[in-house]
């Protein structure tokens, strides 16, 4: 069959000024779905619409050129409006052609998807073997879709159905690489904080989180924490560098490692291979997961810079959102990363529930204290999978879908998404400007990104300024 699948764009007018900071990221999910349809022997191809900002109706001409018998679209909460406009016009113009769409927003949201779009499929969880098994189904002319785990859609009854759970993918080893060649992989980035060599790819050592921040959307990989073979991780992170010239990978897991055994085991097969004079890698983890011996490993295999969730600069406020550490945590950890010589990021969340305007001074007062070298200070969205989202809505306090609205950089304060009761929308957005210049524009951090970590180009050091006072 003829599968196309496509990485909606937003829309970017909601960043304002923002928007010149957000540049196209690796697109794991849709790749490795890619990959797993490429397997099964279809024609596969890939629209990221997003990386080369098409519109529509541009994108259109490419959708009925191809003309896919099956279109998948990822749908994050901010490019929902996109994806089904992108929907609605694929049915117009293709008729024929079966609609689906996966990711935590349609996971979610999946009932007034199917009843009021285009859609004739949403895919819940991981979508590797449900679009594989749904796509086998329609390629045989199937009517009845109820024995596929894992989907939704609208039955000869016009009700919507929704199957039983697929479980989680627990050999993660058996999937394919993520199928880079149909994506625009020499475009992407990791964000201007987590740009250390081009080009760069993505890459998944496992799945699923064993901790519960409130904030956090993980019904798309769940709690069910799955670990890939440590060598076989290293095997792939070569072959991204020999089949694409990778120079740096970012790792997507919620944590990476978790296991220090896995971790001291990848580490040393890196080295064993001779890899660490030729990329270097990254990853996001929590400052409780750090040790020295860790990061000395960490390094001497191309650890370059780590991601940090610290959220805020107050206890009480972590404890809120169950982080189950404390600022002094975040101390120690910061502390050891400068003495080992690991680049460090720091990401804030200002405006959390039960925040006052003092507590959000304090987070950037703390901000500061830490020696870090790059800090990203987000205004809190509960985002749909997330506790805090449930909660909030609950209580009647998220009655709104306008989905493009709701992005972490939001310079109209009518659209802001959540305002904590003892503060203002015009308070956060006026924070989260002098949280950055605060930050960024003091000596000792002009000289470091100027003369040793020299990472941030000309572009994006002008699109941060004007973001810090306009």
């Amino acid at each position: 069959m003829r599968i196309l699948l496509i990485n909606p764009a937003m829309n970017l007018e909601t960043l304002g000024k923002f928007q010149g900071l957000l540049e196209p990221m690796p697109v794991i999910g849709l790749a490795y779905i890619a990959a797993v349809l490429e397997q099964e022997g279809h024609r596969v191809q890939a629209i990221d619409q997003f990386t080369y900002n098409m519109t529509v109706p541009a994108m259109m001409e490419q959708v009925v050129e191809f003309r896919p018998d099956v279109l998948g679209i990822g749908m994050l909460t901010p490019s929902a409006p996109v994806s089904l406009e992108i929907a609605d016009q694929t049915r117009r113009l293709l008729p024929e052609c079966r609609i689906v769409v996966g990711n935590v927003h349609a996971d979610i949201f999946y009932k007034d998807i199917l009843t009021t779009s285009s859609v004739d499929f949403v895919v819940h969880g991981e979508g590797e073997y449900t679009i594989r098994d749904l796509v086998r189904a329609l390629e045989r002319g199937d009517s009845d879709f109820a024995s596929i785990q894992g989907i939704s859609y609208v039955g000869s009854d016009g009700e919507v159905h929704k199957t039983a759970a697929r479980p989680v993918i627990e050999d993660l080893d058996a999937l394919p690489y993520p199928a880079w060649h149909l994506f625009p992989y020499t475009r992407y980035g990791l964000l201007p904080f987590a740009d250390v060599a081009r080009p760069v790819l993505s890459m998944t050592g496992s799945r699923g989180c064993p901790y519960r921040c409130e904030f956090c959307s993980l019904l798309y990989t769940g709690s069910n924490y799955r670990k890939r073979d440590p060598i076989k991780i290293v095997d792939e992170y070569e072959y991204l560098h020999e089949r694409y010239g990778v120079k740096q990978i970012g790792f997507v897991d919620p944590i990476f490692p978790l296991n220090k055994k896995i971790l001291f085991q990848f580490c040393e097969e890196i080295m064993r291979r001779g890899l660490q004079k030729k990329l270097v890698w990254l990853s996001e983890t929590r400052v409780d997961r750090l040790d020295r011996e860790s990061l000395r490993i960490m390094r001497a295999s191309g650890c370059r810079r780590i991601l940090l969730g610290i959220e805020s600069g107050v206890d009480l406020l972590l404890e809120n959102v169950n982080k189950t550490f404390t600022t002094e945590t975040t101390r120690q950890a910061v502390r050891l990363m400068r003495e080992e010589k690991i680049e460090s990021v720091g990401l804030f969340m200002i405006g959390l529930p039960g925040e006052t305007e003092e507590m959000t001074r304090q987070t950037i007062d703390f901000a500061k204290s830490l020696d870090l070298d790059f800090a990203k200070f987000a205004i809190t969205v509960p985002f749909p999978g997330s506790q805090m989202f449930e909660d909030l809505r609950r209580e009647g306090r998220l009655d709104r879908n306008d989905w493009e609205n709701w992005t972490t950089f939001q310079p109209d304060p009518a659209k802001m998404i959540f305002v904590p009761r003892d503060t203002s929308p015009e308070f956060l957005i006026k924070m989260q400007r002098q949280a950055l210049r605060e930050f960024f524009l003091r000596p000792k951090m002009i000289y470091r990104h100027l003369f040793e970590i020299r990472t941030i180009n000309a572009r994006q050091l002008a699109h941060g300024i004007k973001g810090m006072f306009l």
